[in-house]
């Protein structure tokens, strides 16, 4: 308390403002640690979006899992957006994912990364267990991911590999596909 006073004494300010001003200081750095980034908010519900508009192959167990890769920053703003909403009937958990062999339980992975190294190990898994990839890599389709999230002037934007989407055996809503940009078409021209 004495350096609070020797501080203000020198400043000219009286204490309580003093004291006051430094209590903010010292936890506004951890209030921004807690807030979301705008486009994590606007990516969660993009991954809303392909949950509700999306049919998984049964058995589907009575939760849907959603594993992050990634950001922690976004895990935060996923779980705020899907956690305390039904999707379909069914209730979503999201995990954090640290390694490939975290994806075994999950029907849908998102890669908040643009790590190659740690991309690809994911997705092979993924692909295994047949989830449902998004990503936000330049690249991530080409690693063999399905759908690619991208911002422009502030929009969500998509693409997506039909090929990748139909070995999931996942249904994706045209609806929802016809207004992202394709990469490839399904093989039996079937409902994707």
């Amino acid at each position: 308390m004495e350096g609070l006073r020797l501080l203000a004494a020198a400043a000219g300010a009286p204490i309580r403002k003093t004291g006051t001003a430094l209590f903010l200081l010292l936890i506004l750095p951890g209030l921004g640690a807690l807030a979301v980034e705008p486009e994590d908010e606007i990516k969660s519900v993009a991954v809303l979006n392909f949950l509700r508009y999306s049919t998984w192959p049964e058995p589907v167990p009575g939760t849907l899992t959603v594993g992050v890769l990634g950001r922690r920053s976004f895990l935060d703003a996923l779980r705020a957006t899907l956690e305390s909403k039904p999707v379909n009937g069914r209730a979503v958990r999201v995990t954090e994912v640290k390694r490939a062999a975290d994806v075994q339980e999950c029907q849908m992975v998102y890669l908040a990364t643009e790590r190659s190294a740690d991309i690809k190990p994911v997705l092979a898994t993924a692909q295994s267990v047949r989830a449902l990839t998004i990503g936000e890599s330049d690249r991530f389709l080409d690693y063999g991911g399905a759908i690619n999230l991208f911002l422009v002037d502030g929009h969500i934007g998509f693409e997506a590999s039909l090929e990748t989407i139909e070995r999931t055996g996942v249904t994706v809503s045209s609806n929802l596909l016809r207004i992202g940009q394709i990469r490839g078409r399904a093989r039996h021209g079937g409902p994707l």
